[in-house]
């Protein structure tokens, strides 16, 4: 099969961001469903850009009020950025490398960050593009066309890999971008795979 460009959705998706938070929050007695629900309103309710790392401050202060502190936040930032790979994450990127298909990542965060949360695997990916490059958060449709132009690809040759209908998979699809749903969390979507092992099947291999 011809190369194709999978761009990947990174927090959530590929990095278990839930895990790592998920224990910040339960350390610092904030319930994790309310602090996601938090994130996401005032990700999908930002216009252009601000730091990742102060939305997620403010989210965190929103659901702790009084006891919130800026070491706390610090310490959710740093969480956040030190989110580890799913188990399958590593194996399934380096066989979509091998079959020759080039790969990125569009993220709802800044450079700093998601530099920390690649370590180690930057050799695995063509481009790494976050909000702070393209000015706007997913599920903004300028998040995705922006990053589509600082590829330098057309839209109709990617296949975009994310865990979220919400942040990704619906905007995406809006654009004419073919999608594919990794079932981390329960979600419906078609195509779905149940890891990312899965992505090389879903492209006609």
């Amino acid at each position: 099969m011809p190369s194709v460009i999978v761009t990947f959705d990174v927090y959530g998706t590929l990095f278990d961001w839930q895990y790592s938070m998920g224990a910040y929050l339960g350390f610092v007695g904030v319930d994790r469903r309310r602090f996601f629900e938090v994130e996401y309103s005032r990700v999908s309710g930002v216009k252009g850009f601000r730091r990742y790392s102060e939305i997620l401050k403010e989210s965190l202060e929103e659901c702790m009020g009084s006891g919130y502190s800026g070491d706390v936040g610090d310490g959710l930032v740093l969480a956040f950025a030190k989110s580890p790979p799913f188990p399958d994450t590593l194996l399934g990127l380096r066989e979509l490398r091998r079959r020759g298909h080039r790969l990125g990542v569009i993220s709802n965060t800044e450079r700093r960050l998601i530099r920390i949360t690649l370590s180690g695997l930057e050799d695995v990916f063509d481009w790494v593009v976050t909000a702070e490059d393209t000015g706007h958060y997913k599920p903004a449709l300028d998040a995705f066309t922006r990053a589509y132009s600082i590829m330098g690809v057309n839209m109709g040759e990617v296949v975009h890999v994310s865990a979220y209908p919400q942040y990704d998979l619906e905007a995406a699809s809006r654009l004419g971008v073919k999608t594919v749903l990794v079932d981390r969390y329960g979600y419906t979507w078609k195509p779905s795979v149940k890891d990312t092992r899965g992505i090389a099947h879903t492209l006609g291999e």
